[in-house]
């Protein structure tokens, strides 16, 4: 069947078997050792069939060359025995002896090819068979080294994938040495930068706060009077803290006795200082 397809797709045909057998063998070598082992031993089980087969059709042919030479030789010490008793037969008898002779000869003569013909087909069976034997013995000998070969390849390409493997890892351990080599600089200043960011950050927070805190001071200490006037700030410190000047003992009383010609001008003050 694959023989078939093979034919039927050519070249192509072969290359794309080819490249599927290696697949399967890459996947599993164990499992495609035992099957080329299969039929390397079919193979061989067939021949040995075939060489049991050759064997009984030799020894058949053999058996009937060796009869037909026998019968032969048989039939020839007859006539040699005829043609003895001619030199003492007379009349009669002298005929018939010789009608016989010449009968058995005649028969003789016939079974000669045929006896020929036997042994030459036995020799042709018996050289089939050798043919088949050597060919037996080197499919069983090819059997036998390739069962060797086929664990020494199964080993090697154990030992392939391990040492695949093995420069796989190295070669990506170096690279990443290299690539530490080659990018320490930039991950470090990555590193730098990233804190020098959090440490401005922070300074930023800082002074943000800072001048938060110095603006809400500012206003804490404007009074609600002044709004923040430097005109208005300078003369309310003036006319000093309670907004009008101090009064004295004199004046205080007679302002609690009652309203007094004098005592207008004060409340113009006390209303100026409302």
């Amino acid at each position: 069947m694959m023989q078939f397809f093979r034919t039927l797709l050519g070249v192509k045909g072969e290359k794309v078997g080819r490249q599927v057998v290696d697949a399967l063998v890459a996947m599993d070598p164990k499992s495609a050792s035992v099957a080329q082992l299969r039929v390397m031993e079919a193979d061989l089980d067939k021949a040995g069939k075939l060489l049991t087969n050759l064997r009984v059709d030799m020894q058949r042919e053999r058996k009937e060359a060796v009869e037909a030479r026998e019968n032969y030789d048989r039939r020839l010490a007859a006539a040699e025995h005829l043609n003895n008793l001619l030199a003492t037969a007379e009349g009669e008898r002298l005929a018939s002896l010789e009608a016989s002779l010449a009968k058995l000869l005649a028969q003789l003569e016939e079974l000669e090819g045929e006896v020929a013909i036997e042994e030459r087909e036995a020799d042709e069976a018996e050289a089939l068979v050798a043919e088949a034997e050597v060919a037996y013995r080197e499919k069983a000998r090819a059997l036998t080294e390739a069962k060797s070969a086929l664990a020494k390849a199964e080993r090697d390409m154990q030992r392939a994938s391990i040492q695949e493997e093995r420069e796989r890892e190295r070669a990506n351990r170096a690279a990443q040495v290299a690539g530490l080599r080659d990018d320490g600089g930039s991950k470090l200043n990555t590193a730098i930068d990233a804190m020098t960011r959090r440490a401005n950050e922070a300074r930023a927070n800082a002074e943000a706060a800072r001048m938060k805190a110095q603006a809400l001071g500012d206003l804490s200490r404007k009074s609600a009077d002044d709004m923040g006037d430097a005109d208005i700030q300078a003369a309310l410190a003036a006319v000093g803290k309670g907004g009008a000047p101090a009064l004295s003992v004199q004046e205080r009383l007679a302002r609690l006795k009652g309203p007094s010609p004098a005592a207008a001008p004060l409340a113009i003050t006390d209303k100026w200082s409302k």
